[in-house]
């Protein structure tokens, strides 16, 4: 992940922001969710959120398969939105030029060092042979794959944004890294703070 000069633990605050950015929005999706942990490898901070993109009943139609995709880049997308929001509210000098696209070129990584950015320009290749005759034309490529990326981003971004659960869970969770150094967050745990949420 890009360190943006955070220290240590604000890259793992920033990297708790992003994982619950995922964690949410697979909930939401109706994708089952389960544990979020953060870690430190040679590559620096990494996040995982688990969450499992099973389909809950057999494709019947290549549109099912689509939206299925669509709402596994909407997840990977809210990470990065999360992490956007984090750094406005915690370190705004960062996200003074509000790049977007830094934080995307610049997300936190997994435990394999991949972005999500990787994984989604990987789903976005599947997507446009789905809905877009397949061109040889690059630019038109990239073009009819930024119009599905900006449909999954907009979808994500309306969810996020004043996100009561994000605002309130996001800031137990950093809470308890603070006094306690967690790093782990267990699924029923995440699921019962996000009931608490819902009562304040």
């Amino acid at each position: 992940m890009i360190h943006n000069n955070l220290s240590t633990d604000d890259q793992c605050k920033r990297a708790i922001y992003h994982e619950l950015g995922h964690w949410l929005m697979g909930r939401k999706v109706g994708f089952d969710v389960g544990s979020i942990r953060i870690g430190q490898s040679s590559f620096g901070v990494y996040g995982n959120s688990d969450v499992k993109p099973i389909p809950k009943t057999k494709f019947v139609s290549t549109n099912a398969i689509y939206n299925h995709l669509f709402d596994r880049v909407c997840i990977l997308l809210a990470g990065v939105i999360a992490d956007i929001i984090w750094h406005k509210k915690y370190q705004p000098e960062i996200d003074k030029n509000n790049d977007t696209n830094y934080f995307y070129e610049n997300g936190v990584m997994d435990e394999t060092a991949i972005t999500d950015k990787g994984k989604i320009d990987e789903l976005l290749f599947i997507m446009n042979g789905i809905v877009n005759t397949p061109v040889q034309d690059e630019k038109l490529l990239e073009s009819q794959m930024a119009a599905i990326q900006k449909d999954a981003w907009e979808e994500s971004l309306g969810f996020l944004l004043n996100n009561k659960d994000l605002k309130f869970m996001g800031s137990e969770l950093i809470k308890q890294f603070e006094e306690s150094n967690t790093k782990q967050f267990e699924n029923e745990y995440l699921i019962q703070l996000q009931e608490n949420s819902g009562l304040n």
